[in-house]
């Protein structure tokens, strides 16, 4: 079972020694999304930051643009399409669809970094990973969700703290319930 306390302790301590480097990668990710094209890899690239935080490796600024490489370009993209083209479909029939949609695939973008899957097979593994740990699914996105609130609570400027923490904590908690 997955210790939500230790998980939330370690990624708060990955971030706090890695703090510059976190914001600036956030900031990269955010300001380069402003061109379309750069949204899925520097995601991707963000994410892959947050795992080498979560194996407790060392990282680096340049790590935001892991996403860039043709595989990686690909596979964040892959996912990316699948996920706006569902969730606006269903983001019209319903917002709590939507919502179900992010839990079964939020362990998607963590699995494309950690296995290497594309899009697809990531999706798999994430709908695999709620349905043999539901509970612990949800009790992830709710404190992803809650961390996220707070960030946007505190003027916007609260996520450049929040969401590296939520991102390193979704790294720790895909190894736990993938099974490293």
């Amino acid at each position: 079972m997955l210790d939500y306390e230790m998980a939330l302790k370690n990624s708060w301590n990955v971030v706090k020694n890695n703090i510059v480097t976190f914001i600036v990668g956030l900031l990269i990710a955010v300001v380069g999304s402003i061109l379309i094209i750069t949204i899925a890899p520097l995601a991707y690239g963000f994410t892959y930051m947050a795992v080498k935080g979560a194996r407790g490796e060392t990282i680096e600024i340049n790590d935001v643009f892991a996403g860039f490489n043709k595989n990686d370009f690909i596979r964040s993209w892959t996912f990316m399409l699948i996920y706006i083209v569902f969730a606006a479909m269903l983001g019209q029939i319903s917002s709590i669809l939507s919502t179900i949609v992010a839990i079964f695939v939020m362990f998607t973008m963590p699995l494309l970094v950690i296995k290497g899957y594309d899009g697809i097979e990531g999706i798999k593994e994430s709908i695999e990973i709620i349905k043999t740990s539901p509970v612990e699914s949800i009790v992830v996105y709710a404190i992803i969700f809650v961390l996220n609130m707070i960030g946007a609570l505190l003027f916007g400027i609260g996520v450049l703290i929040t969401g590296p923490i939520t991102a390193v904590f979704l790294a720790s908690a895909t190894f736990e319930l993938a099974g490293k």
